[in-house]
């Protein structure tokens, strides 16, 4: 692998040298990141008219519900015990659902422990 990275790397130093990226297109100018080049192209369009509407996919709706619920629980105030295990045990089961819908491992919530 290292002779190929070798190989890259002198070409684009040629090409460097040569001039060869001078005259690129938006030369100079910040990256449009405003795509994601990760996203499946199908959903692009469905997620720009949510996103422009002011909407978030569910996953994202459901993520700020599930935190949102858990600042509750780590108040906790006045509740009882019982209460406060069913609270718990309805958010664990929303974590779960969750977990199965979020499009990364990366965004996979952690269930709520009672010592949390």
């Amino acid at each position: 692998m290292d002779e190929w990275r070798f190989i890259a790397e002198r070409k684009i130093r040629e090409g460097i040298e040569e001039g060869a990226f001078d005259h690129l297109e938006g030369a100079g100018k910040p990256l449009d990141l405003s795509e994601n080049p990760f996203e499946d192209p199908s959903d692009r369009m469905a997620h720009r008219l949510l996103k422009n509407n002011g909407f978030a996919p569910s996953w994202i709706e459901e993520a700020k519900e599930i935190e949102a619920e858990s600042r509750r629980l780590r108040a906790r105030g006045e509740v009882s015990k019982s209460d406060f295990q069913s609270r718990v045990a309805a958010l664990n089961r929303k974590i779960v659902s969750f977990n199965l819908k979020a499009p990364a491992i990366s965004l996979h919530k952690r269930l709520f422990e009672f010592g949390s």
